[in-house]
Parts: C-alpha cells; sequence; structure tokens
C-alpha cells in the first residue's frame, strides 16, 4: 500500500467512519439510556437496594480506602473489590442504621453507573443537535459533545442518584447474609442478600 493510499484510508477513517460511528453509538445511547433508568424507576426493590449498597460502599471506602464497585438486583447488591463477608455485612447493617438516620448523602456515589449513563444520553443528544446545526459530522463536533456531555453527566448525577435511582428509605430492607461473589468479569466481591429465598450459605 503507497503512502498515498495509507493517508486516504486513514482519513477515511479518522474523519468520516469514527463520527458515523459515534453517531450510531449516540442514536443507540437516546434509547438505552431512558430504558435503564426507568427500569430502576419501575423497581422500588432495586432502588432500595442501590441506596444501600451506594452507602455501604461509602462506609467501606472511608473504613479502609479501598476503591470499590457494587451492582444491584432485586433481592440482593453485590461489592467489588473486597473479600470479606463480615467486613461488608457490617458495613451495610451500619449503613442501613445511617440511612435511617437521613444520611442521605450516602446514597450518591462519584463512581456510580448513573453517571455513565446521563453522560452517553448527553453526549448523543448533543452530538446530534451539533451535527445538525453544523451540518456535518467532525472530531469539533465529537469534542464538544465529549466535553459539555462529561461537564452536565457529572453535575446532575448526584442528584439523579439521590432522587431517581436509589431510594434511601430502608427501614423496610432486610439484611439477611452475605456471601462470596463470583462473577467471572469482575475482581473478588461480596454479595449481601435482602430476600429470604434467594440466600444460599451466607454470614448472618
Amino acid at each position: 500500500m503507497g503512502p498515498l493510499l495509507l493517508l486516504a484510508v486513514l482519513f477515511v477513517s479518522v474523519f468520516i467512519l469514527v463520527p458515523i460511528f459515534l453517531l450510531g453509538v449516540a442514536l443507540v445511547s437516546l434509547v438505552e439510556a431512558p430504558s435503564q433508568l426507568l427500569y430502576l424507576i419501575r423497581n422500588p426493590q432495586v432502588r432500595k437496594n442501590h441506596a444501600l449498597e451506594h452507602a455501604t460502599i461509602n462506609l467501606l471506602q472511608a473504613d479502609y480506602g479501598l476503591r470499590l464497585s457494587g451492582m444491584s438486583y432485586p433481592d440482593r447488591f453485590v461489592v467489588f473489590g473486597v473479600a470479606d463477608p463480615y467486613a461488608v455485612m457490617a458495613a451495610a447493617q451500619r449503613a442501613k442504621q445511617l440511612l435511617g438516620q437521613g444520611r442521605t448523602d450516602l446514597v450518591v456515589h462519584p463512581r456510580c453507573g448513573t453517571t455513565a449513563v446521563l453522560t452517553a444520553f448527553f453526549f448523543a443528544v448533543l452530538f446530534i443537535l451539533l451535527s445538525w446545526i453544523l451540518g456535518l459530522f467532525s472530531w469539533i463536533n465529537i469534542l464538544l459533545a465529549v466535553t459539555l456531555a462529561w461537564a452536565v453527566g457529572s453535575t446532575v448525577s448526584p442528584w439523579v442518584q439521590k432522587h431517581v435511582t436509589t431510594d434511601a428509605r430502608v427501614g423496610d430492607l432486610d439484611i439477611l447474609g452475605a456471601d462470596y461473589a463470583y462473577y467471572w468479569a469482575f475482581p473478588a466481591g461480596v454479595v449481601v442478600y435482602t430476600k429470604e429465598s434467594n440466600v444460599r450459605w451466607a454470614i448472618r
């Protein structure tokens, strides 16, 4: 392949194909982001587990200086990055108590997936608007959209976490047990059960 042909291929890839690909990603995000938020809104049990997950992670990070992540389900939540069920169980119980005392600040976490979902949604909207206004798909549109979307997503995320994707009213949420979590794509973790039917062997 000659140098001119190589330059032509690189130009097409970088300045045409990449923006078109990102436009496709943006269109998908316009559908997926609202549907993910709607799932949480329609599942109050997940929102409560999400609140307890965040509060538990915040306490563990404050106590041990760990960098943790988590996932929430209708019957449990998982904390990744720690392999001590006893520590996670104790943190979850303390988190529930603090939430009951009004510590709703604990339901907000800076690395929550809510931020990524919102950023993807705002990127989609901004990228499509900028492309339509300027009349072309370009790296300028991409950089502007990414910068603005991250700024807006990071700013809005704490409010959305506190009022939409979590529910700090966890007084009726039973913490039934904790066990080691085995997810092949994630680091070591601990699962905390909140429904009796799904508890296997677990510390209590």
